[in-house]
């Protein structure tokens, strides 16, 4: 990494461009301010190579992450996209090395979360981004919850982009924002900067955040606008921006259209606008070799206008409704065209192409229209729009029609107008109507200043700032730390914090087969588990409502508990949720996405299987065999280099290291170690305790059945696999579970190849499910070693105790019974009351699995005998107002305790994280070759 290379060179070698503008350069000298008002199309994106460039090359303070928000998926695409192609050239060059990955409904990258001491920068929508900063991930396990959870709110730089199209997201950032730097103060810094020029900062006016002071503009927030002013009006290089014309003119339909009503002159309100008349206008006035764009307010209106357009120009439709590769291929057909047409690549006789699209094309698409025809939207959504045309100043002869929206049956009282509200829409016409007279003769940054001097500044200052939206205060977050169900057996709904404005995809639905009505159950339960990223299909959930409503299909939710898919009614669908439909409900098709028509049925669809189930211990199956001792001492060297490279030190270091050092020492419990599969007579497989297992693949065929062609399957899918001796069952006949251990997961290929084979009943790998929480286990065991101890010779804080506790996720805020006797805590019952570690002894001590304090009464005083875990939970956490004083005693002063919700959070994340390296790469374990050459 060459720490002398100044920022102009870095920029140069990351986008090959000559040089960074010059507000770009006073990012990288000053560091990201709070508030980025630069305008559309000067390179917001490229700050963060400014982030990057300040982190590890000028070595400057700056969080380990960057997170970029953005309100839409198609915006991801091309950030990451561009974001990728920048880092891959500073890695190639040996200059730096960061990794992105993108967070969008199916289309999600989860490998950023096993890095948080190596820089990353995820970009991501509104929707997955803040719902995981809050405790309760879309598409998503919620055993996963607060590993994200934790990690976004420390150590991070949040980047808020585009946030005219954020809706209530917006609010809920700066409410976030709040809480990180006061309320609940991240263990490391996480910082915010929303970017925009085109939204007043009222946002940042919440009563908490006027109550802490943060509501004003910082001196150093003051002096880089005044900076960025001078930046803006005297860089040569955007000479371009300044010169660059934007001209707007109202459009009407000039044929025999006639008026919606009688009354008043014909104008572009009263006029009919029709999707017939929007085709043939447009495509009278494209121009061969050209872009002409069209913005729809709604996806119903785009679609219409697309299938009339003539078919002797290319077109192009762009909607929110796509499946993701549908969607990626037409993208990136548009910015094909754009690019090889700015490249002079384009052949002499092209016709050009003729986009559609809805507001999904607003912000971040780096395409120049030569015409532009836009639904009449609010002002901020215009300015982006006409943000569209002429881009980079080198199309001064490209224009804009504006069309207003049709009022329904002429209802001027109507509270909304297609997807806006009246008043926004009613605001907008009348700045319109000002700025189209000043957009002809002058360029459309003189435009823009002369609009804000006149007499419709008022105007614009009120159409600029974001509506009052409802936002989360510090008793929802500190209440969301919790990933337990409520009382009816659901999640906190939190769409009302994150949903923007635009209607994309809030739900991911998929679809099954079965025979029957409901999904089958137990063993009966065999289809391969859900992948929601790549089988998934995002949807508005008030459309996912409506289809079920109109067509009384039915919808799934899978229960982890009692193991089993559970019908939901479709008014209880709700942002985030994970619902299976069966096949024959329809409401999808290959060619147009989501429909919601039941007559759209997919041609095929898998069995239906599982979903995660609490009592399941899948990650102990990971390709090998190793001892619990060897990964113990793995888990405790993750955890030192952890804390190491974080700077991690004193008790907080010791709870994260001694953690991890005893997190699985539940696994010594002889119910969990006897539910594992019985090896045989397999050489080398190492004696004693076992923290780890290879992969099986199973196959279930009746006894009567020719058993020879699976294992001539076998032999071609998996030479390397070894055979284990078979099972006997009972499936209604008589099955033989034939058994082979892999190294890796069994595939959806596997599995195909072997259910299409005559007789082959179910493929798939066994869940190994021993009934009891090994964590659990752990915690008991760690908490009579810190109870025995004396006050002064703890041999860990209380903190780890928690922490080995949580480091599956199903196991966090209570400790209760998972059986129907009730006389366990999560499996682990009385007998035995000892675990044995080669010649260590751990009791297990349940006193701290209780709800509450344990003592008995002396005379008339109580003495306390044991704390519950609610109380140690409670004082690590710490009370969700500062004022409060409560205590439950369980933690002593000395000891790390009220360390809020996100400090919390991510020190369960660490520990996890220790864990997964641990199982990723083992110092001593036993492979399947290693048992195959011993078989010779």
């Amino acid at each position: 990494m060459n720490g002398d290379q100044s920022f102009c060179d870095f920029f140069k070698t990351a986008t090959g461009w000559s040089e960074p503008y010059g507000w770009q350069r006073q990012v990288a000298a000053d560091g990201l301010p709070d508030v980025l008002p630069v305008p559309t199309g000067l390179g917001k994106t490229e700050v963060v190579l400014a982030w990057a460039w300040r982190l590890l090359v000028a070595k400057k303070d700056e969080p380990l992450h960057l997170v970029v928000c953005l309100p839409m998926r198609s915006l991801v695409t091309q950030t990451v996209q561009r974001l990728k192609g920048y880092f891959d050239k500073l890695r190639e060059t040996g200059v730096c090395d960061v990794s992105v990955h993108q967070l969008m409904g199916g289309a999600i990258d989860e490998k950023w979360e096993g890095q948080p001491d190596k820089p990353w920068v995820l970009v991501g929508t509104q929707d997955q981004l803040l719902s995981r900063a809050l405790n309760r991930g879309y598409a998503m396990s919620r055993f996963e919850w607060s590993v994200h959870f934790g990690l976004l709110n420390n150590d991070c730089r949040w980047l808020i982009d585009e946030v005219q199209l954020m809706g209530p997201g917006l609010w809920t950032t700066a409410q976030l924002d709040w809480m990180r730097q006061t309320r609940f103060k991240s263990l490391k810094p996480c910082a915010t900067t929303w970017m925009s020029a085109t939204v007043g900062t009222a946002f940042l006016n919440t009563t908490d955040r006027v109550r802490e002071q943060l509501d004003k503009p910082s001196r150093a927030q003051v002096e880089f606008e005044s900076k960025l002013e001078d930046s803006l009006d005297n860089d040569k290089n955007l000479q371009w921006w300044r010169q660059a014309k934007r001209p707007v003119k109202w459009w009407q339909p000039q044929t025999a259209n006639a008026p919606v009503r009688g009354r008043g002159r014909a104008n572009a309100a009263t006029m009919l606008v029709t999707p017939d008349a929007i085709a043939q206008a447009v495509s009278h006035d494209h121009k061969a070799g050209t872009l002409s764009l069209i913005i729809c307010n709604t996806v119903d209106m785009a679609r219409e206008v697309f299938r009339i357009l003539p078919t002797d120009i290319p077109k192009v439709l762009l909607t929110s409704r796509f499946r993701r590769e549908d969607r990626k291929q037409h993208e990136q057909r548009l910015l094909e065209f754009d690019a090889n047409r700015k490249a002079n690549k384009l052949p002499q006789d092209d016709p050009g192409l003729i986009c559609v699209s809805t507001q999904v094309i607003e912000a971040g698409v780096d395409i120049s229209a030569h015409r532009l025809w836009t639904e009449l939207a609010p002002w901020p959504s215009m300015l982006q729009r006409l943000g569209r045309m002429n881009r980079k100043g080198d199309d001064q002869e490209a224009c804009a029609r504006v069309w207003e929206t049709p009022k329904e049956g002429g209802n001027k009282k109507a509270e909304r107008i297609g997807p806006y509200e009246t008043d926004e829409i009613n605001r907008a016409k009348k700045l319109v109507d000002a700025f189209a007279p000043l957009s002809q003769n002058k360029t459309f940054s003189e435009a823009i200043v002369e609009l804000n001097m006149n007499n419709n500044k008022v105007q614009v200052d009120e159409a600029l700032q974001p509506k009052p939206s409802p936002l989360p205060r510090a008793l929802d977050v500190h209440g969301l730390f919790s990933t337990e169900r409520d009382v009816h057996g659901g999640f906190t709904d939190i769409s009302a914090f994150v949903r923007g404005t635009d209607p994309d995809l809030d739900v991911t639905v998929f679809w099954r087969d079965w025979q029957g009505d409901a999904p089958p159950r137990g063993d009966e339960l065999d289809g391969p588990l859900l992948e929601p990223a790549t089988e998934g299909c995002p949807v508005s959930f008030v459309r996912v409502q409506k289809m079920l409503e109109s067509s009384k299909g039915k919808a799934w939710l899978w229960d982890d508990e009692a193991e089993r898919w559970v019908r939901v009614n479709h008014w209880d669908i709700r942002p985030g949720m994970l619902v299976m439909l069966k096949r024959d409900v329809g409401g999808y098709d290959t060619t147009e996405g989501w429909t919601g028509d039941k007559t759209h049925i997919l041609a095929s669809a898998p069995r239906a299987g599982r979903g995660e189930i609490l009592r399941d211990d899948t990650l102990t199956e990971a390709g090998y065999w190793s001892r619990l001792q060897d990964h113990l001492n793995d888990a405790r060297s993750e955890a030192e280099k952890l804390c190491n490279a974080l700077a991690l030190t004193g008790d907080m270091r010791a709870a994260i290291v001694e953690a991890a050092g005893f997190h699985d020492i539940g696994k010594a419990h002889p119910q969990w170690q006897g539910a594992l599969p019985q090896w045989g007579e397999l050489p080398g497989v190492p004696d004693g305790l076992l923290a780890k297992t290879p992969h099986i693949l199973a196959v279930d065929i009746p006894k009567t059945g020719d058993l020879s062609k699976v294992h001539g399957e076998m032999k071609k899918l998996r030479p390397n696999a070894v055979q284990l001796f078979d099972q006997q069952s009972w499936r209604g006949k008589e099955i033989v579970r034939l058994r082979w251990v892999i190294e890796d997961k069994p595939s959806s290929t596997d599995r195909a190849a072997l259910e299409k084979l005559a007789d082959v009943c179910w493929a798939g790998e066994p869940a190994f499910n021993p009934k009891l929480r090994h964590e659990v286990a752990s915690a008991l065991a760690m908490w009579h070693k810190y109870r025995d101890s004396d006050s002064d010779n703890k041999p860990y804080p209380a903190l780890a105790v928690y922490l080995a506790a949580t480091h599956h996720g199903k196991a966090r805020t209570v400790l209760r019974s998972t059986t129907g006797e009730g006389d366990d805590v999560f499996g682990v019952r009385g007998e035995p009351d000892t675990l044995e570690i080669g010649n260590d002894k751990w009791s297990l001590d349940f006193s701290i699995a209780k709800d509450g304090a344990e003592g008995r009464w002396e005379g008339n005083e109580f003495v306390l005998t044991g704390h519950g875990w609610t109380g140690l939970v409670a004082d690590l956490l710490g009370p969700w107002r500062p004022e409060e004083k409560s205590d439950a005693g369980v933690v002593p002063e000395s000891e790390p305790r009220h360390l809020g919700p996100f400090a919390l959070a991510y020190l369960e994340a660490l520990v996890r994280v220790a864990d997964w390296r641990a199982s990723e790469k083992p110092r001593a374990s036993v492979r399947i070759g290693d048992v195959m050459e011993a078989m010779g």
